[in-house]
């Protein structure tokens, strides 16, 4: 029921352990593992690393900052930490091991993926965008770049290769394009946003010295909208990553147009614990809703997604559902730009004359006590 199909590879569920500090090296490869996850994905992994500086994270409002550029262990001792999971035949457990890796160069990065094959890995996903160290311009929002680094990595093994996205490309289709030219099996997305989380204005100084990687549910709908956006560009099977912390997170992506998730900052916050209780509520909810398989519904929201032109103008307004005696609440009265909300003491009370149907009030009520109604 739970099992899925990723680039020509069979995964027991489709709940992926994302690259991250959680999966370095093999004593935390084998929490991932032992928490049931379908796959994990290393920690990225470089030629030459560079030490972890302290403090690395800052959190705020749900959302991580990280300046944690990839992994601090060097190449060699990455390939005896998988050795160790090779050895083990992965702690007896059935999830599939991806290596992660970061390069500044199409022919380090092939270097890079023959090794990694060597190790044994069942597949490899490219690293093409760091919020840290790049400046501004990144190698995976460049077509040409992402299609030389791509097929360098492609051409030098003959296990399955997916590229990372970042949200910030301007042109999803056009990297698409180049990813599948270059014979990529498969695509994740997002990875993290750069950021500069808080700025401390007593003192001036940002909470961390220098600009980072947002993670996070702050960040869930733009991974959202980013997996549609691939999803609607091509067939390659695709990993959506980003802010994932419960099933119904999981499911979103699923519908539009995700084969699995991929789940990280939630370890970070929240231990291994959430991937196992993600699993079992993913299960329970197929059981729930008589879903054999979730093929079954891949995809099915992005029918429901338009282009702003083709959106009907339908001529709504609000509408008090339920009466409301709660005076200290005004979130509805204090979001509407049209004076059309008021309190009398009595409940809310909607000027019909004056609502525009925005439905942000609905939106904001706490108790769901407002509706849009047909003029």
């Amino acid at each position: 029921m739970l099992s899925v199909k990723m680039m020509g590879l069979e995964m027991i569920n489709p709940v992926i352990v994302s690259a991250g500090p959680w999966a370095r090296g093999h004593e935390l490869m084998r929490k991932a593992l032992e928490s049931g996850a379908g796959a994990v994905v290393t920690e990225s992994i470089v030629s030459e690393p560079y030490p972890d500086v302290c403090p690395r994270y800052a959190y705020a409002n749900g959302g991580v900052q990280n300046i944690r550029i990839y992994s601090a262990m060097n190449m060699d001792r990455w390939l005896e930490e998988l050795a160790i999971v090779k050895e083990s035949n992965k702690f007896g457990r059935k999830g599939l091991v991806i290596a992660n890796i970061m390069a500044s160069s199409p022919s380090e990065l092939g270097y890079l993926a023959r090794k990694m094959e060597k190790s044994g890995v069942d597949a490899i996903e490219l690293g093409l965008a760091s919020p840290m160290g790049e400046g501004t311009e990144i190698i995976g929002g460049n077509e040409k770049k992402t299609f030389e680094f791509t097929k360098a990595a492609v051409s030098a093994v003959s296990i399955p290769v997916m590229v990372k996205l970042t949200q910030s490309m301007n042109n999803l289709t056009g990297i698409v394009r180049a990813i599948e030219k270059a014979g990529a099996a498969g695509i994740s997305a997002i990875d993290t946003m750069r950021c500069i989380l808080d700025v401390d204005i007593n003192t001036g100084k940002p909470v961390l010295p220098t600009y980072g990687g947002y993670s996070g549910a702050p960040i869930r709908p733009m991974g959202l909208a980013t997996v549609a956006g691939v999803a609607q560009s091509t067939e390659l099977p695709i990993i959506g990553i980003g802010g994932i912390e419960t099933y119904e997170n999981l499911l979103e992506y699923i519908m539009l147009g995700a084969s699995a998730g991929g789940v990280g900052t939630s370890i970070l916050l929240n231990g291994y614990s959430c991937i196992t209780r993600m699993i079992n509520d993913l299960e329970k909810w197929l059981t729930r809703k008589g879903i054999d398989s979730f093929e079954d519904i891949k995809g099915m929201s992005l029918k429901e997604l338009r282009s702003f032109e083709e959106i009907r103008v339908e001529p709504k307004y609000a509408v008090a559902a339920e009466e409301c005696d709660d005076e200290e609440c005004r979130k509805c009265t204090d979001c509407c730009l049209y004076e059309a909300v008021s309190h009398t003491g009595k409940g809310i009370m909607i000027d019909q004359d004056r609502c525009t149907g925005c439905g942000l009030c609905m939106e904001v009520c706490p108790e769901n006590r407002i509706k849009l109604k047909w003029r």
